[in-house]
Formats: C-alpha cells, sequence, structure tokens
C-alpha cells in the first residue's frame, strides 16, 4: 500500500476535498435532528457552554465557520444546531473500509470542512473548547469500545474481513479467527490494536544485529527527518521543524531536554490499516513516561495544508512520551512522542518509570484513527541512518518502515 497521509488528508486536492464534504454530508444525513435531551452528554455540554452569555465570541467563530465553509462547499451544515447535529452524529459514526480511507475517519470527514478556515480554526484552538472536545471523543473511544461497533466487521463486500481487506490488512498475521463472528474480535477497538499472532514472524528484528542498532517502534511512513532540533522556538511559530520545550512540555534547561539539544528526530506517520502497537528501539530503562493534553481537529494556520502540518501537530496535540536511556552509552538516551492525530485522542503507554524493557518489547499503543511517532536521538550518538524522508506531495513512493526493522545505527 503506497498511499500516504498526503493522499488522504490533503486539502490541495479539489477531488479529495469534495469527497470529504460528500461523506460529511452523509454523515448529516444518516440520523434524524434530536431533541437536546436526546443529544450525547459530551456534545450537549459543549453546546451549554457556548450557549454562556459570557461566550458569544464563541458563538460568532461558529457562525463565521459556518457561513465561510459554505461559500467555498455545498455543505448540509449551515446553522449553529447543524453542526452540534453533526457532532452528535459522527459519535454515532462507525469506522467503515474504504481503500481511500476517507470513510475510516468519520469524525475528521465530519470536521474537515470547518477546519480549514480562519473560524474554524480560532474554535478547535480555543482552550476552554478543549476539554469539551476531548470528552466528546473520550465517548466516542467508549463507543468503539462496545459491541455496536462491530457492525462493519465481517467478511461482507466492502467491509473490515472482506477479502480486499484481509489482503491490505494482512489479517492472517494477526491473532485473528475467521470462523467466529466479526473474527473473534469483542469491538472495533479489539480490532484496532490486534496483535500479530507470532510477532517474530512477522516483524522479526535482524538476526545479525549489532548492539548499535536501534529498530523503529512503529510500523509506519517516514515523513520527516531534522538533523538539528531546536530546544526552543524563538517565536510561537512552528512550521517544519522541531522545538523540545513544546514537543516535550518541559521549560528551556529542563534535564528531559537537554540530551536532545542539537540532535535528531525522525517522525514516521501511521495509517488506519498500520499496526498501532508500539515497541521498544533499545534494550534499556524506562526513565519517564508522560501524556499532555492536547488540541484536536487543530491545522497549523488556516492557509496551511493539514497534511503538511505534522511537525506542527507534533507540538500541540494529545501526545505521550516515553523517555529511554539504552543499556548501550553509545545509544544514550531515546525520547520517543507518540501522537495522536484527527480521530486518535487516546495514546496509552503499558510501561512506567523504572521499567526495564528489551528491544522489541511492547510499550504501548494507540487507540484509534491515524498517528504519528517522533523519535529523538542525541545526534552525537548516531553514525548512520537506514531511512531516508520521503512521503510527501512531490514523492509516489513514500519509504515504509516496519516496526522492530532497523532504523538508526550509534558509534
Amino acid at each position: 500500500m503506497s498511499k500516504s497521509y498526503f493522499d488522504i488528508l490533503s486539502t490541495t486536492s479539489r477531488a479529495h476535498d469534495m469527497a470529504h464534504i460528500a461523506e460529511s454530508n452523509r454523515i448529516f444525513a444518516s440520523r434524524a435532528a434530536v431533541h437536546e435531551n436526546e443529544r450525547d452528554p459530551s456534545v450537549q455540554a459543549l453546546v451549554d457552554f457556548v450557549r454562556e452569555p459570557r461566550n458569544e465570541f464563541l458563538r460568532i467563530y461558529i457562525g463565521r465557520m459556518l457561513d465561510t465553509a459554505n461559500e467555498t462547499a455545498p455543505l448540509n451544515i449551515k446553522t449553529p444546531d447543524d453542526f452540534f447535529r453533526q457532532l452528535d452524529n459522527a459519535l454515532h459514526s462507525y469506522p467503515q473500509y474504504d481503500a481511500a480511507f476517507i470513510l475510516a475517519l468519520p469524525f475528521y470527514a465530519a470536521m474537515q470542512p470547518f477546519m480549514a478556515n480562519p473560524y474554524g480554526y480560532y474554535f478547535f484552538t480555543n482552550a476552554q473548547v478543549r476539554p469539551y472536545f476531548a470528552a466528546i471523543l473520550r465517548a466516542y473511544h467508549d463507543k468503539l469500545a462496545q459491541p455496536a461497533s462491530l457492525i462493519y466487521l465481517d467478511d461482507s463486500y466492502g467491509n473490515w474481513l472482506s477479502a480486499e481487506a484481509r489482503g491490505i490488512l494482512k489479517l492472517d498475521e494477526s491473532v485473528y479467527d475467521p470462523a467466529q463472528p466479526h473474527g473473534g474480535f469483542t469491538s472495533w477497538n479489539d480490532f484496532f490494536i490486534r496483535p500479530f499472532r507470532d510477532i517474530a514472524v512477522s516483524r522479526p528484528i535482524a538476526p545479525a544485529l549489532s548492539p548499535q542498532d536501534i529498530v523503529s517502534p512503529v510500523d509506519g511512513m517516514v515523513w520527516m527527518i531534522s538533523r538539528q532540533v531546536q530546544e526552543a522556538a524563538a517565536f510561537d511559530i512552528k512550521g517544519e521543524q522541531y522545538y523540545l520545550t513544546d514537543l516535550l512540555d518541559a521549560p528551556a534547561g529542563s534535564p528531559s531536554i537537554a540530551p536532545f539539544i542539537d540532535g535528531l528526530a525522525i517522525q514516521i506517520l501511521l495509517l488506519p490499516f498500520n499496526y498501532h502497537r508500539w515497541h521498544a528501539p533499545v534494550s534499556g530503562r524506562v526513565t519517564q513516561v508522560k501524556t499532555v493534553p492536547g488540541l484536536f481537529f487543530a491545522a497549523p494556520t488556516p492557509e496551511e495544508d493539514y497534511a503538511v502540518s505534522f511537525p506542527f501537530l507534533s507540538h500541540v496535540n494529545t501526545r505521550t512520551i516515553v523517555f529511554i536511556e539504552a543499556d548501550n552509552p553509545r545509544i544514550g538516551n531515546i525520547a520517543m512522542v507518540f501522537v495522536g492525530l484527527t480521530e486518535v485522542s487516546s495514546c496509552q503507554a503499558t510501561v512506567a518509570a523504572g521499567d526495564r524493557v528489551a528491544l522489541g518489547g511492547e510499550i504501548g499503543h494507540y487507540a484509534f484513527g491515524g498517528s504519528t511517532c517522533c523519535i529523538l536521538f542525541e545526534k552525537a550518538n548516531i553514525a548512520a541512518l537506514h531511512v531516508v524522508q520521503k512521503g510527501g506531495a512531490d514523492d509516489p513512493a513514500p519509504t515504509q518502515v516496519l516496526v522492530r526493522q532497523t532504523i538508526a545505527s550509534a558509534l
């Protein structure tokens, strides 16, 4: 599968933009309007907050967000009540298999028409609004853990266990039982974070791996490599650069930042069909694990294409950071920033500070949707990279990496 995040999330392609608009309209039409007392409580809480007299500016943002979106797109969502209905409908939408993966990200499809204009940007990035979207996505994740979320998880044509999907997802390598209803999965989330039957077979560590070699913590596509990571931004602007104070959510001069100043960063992107468990890139000791609450459905600026914004999103989205001190001092310290994109707001480490990890051992997983991982190294300790930066708008053949595959070597 060569399809990249640029293909799926780019708003520079009119065809892709119209596909997202069509899906947003379909979600809007999927359920009739419901009374306020029938809305999900998480959505109604946002409605009640926006309606408070002191929040007139939020009501203005929403109104102008809708007006601006409707000036450029044939949307059926035209009023604030329509927008809140759409949020509630998205909560009742389950991921569907789709070769273009537009149907696989229903919340993103529902919100995408409003993210790419100035007023949507102001609304989604508002600090007071953020906790309400966090609660809405928690409610969505809870629904994806229920048996009702299995609706598209069967072998019917066009569903997740169909012959086409099984081939793309390589389901036969996963813990999966075609003789059981829904493949033996108990929920969508159970399917999404499915393990391999035998990871040593599906994702083998190179038999000749040296003590200086570092393996990938995730499956995905290499999006960006930065060879001189900065401690902090001179201004509060984040483009195609990484700034440690924001990325690692720590003050300048912090001991957790110091090893990575002027260091090396590799950003890997995951799609919904990728394996979504995390594995240790080295053997060593976990020195710190922390989860940073962040934004949801925020683009870097109203004018910038979402698909080129991943460095920005790594600084501001919800993320879990795992720091490991390698047993081999020639490797030194590694930090992995596991970032939630679109629907993902749950990045779950299964290790804690003080734990020992073995090379290639499991250390956590994402919950659902698209995701990205930014890996930080001490640059002075890295002798060679075994991956190259690819996968942007002009690259039809993105560089794919597999979890537990060698990506770098220390001196």
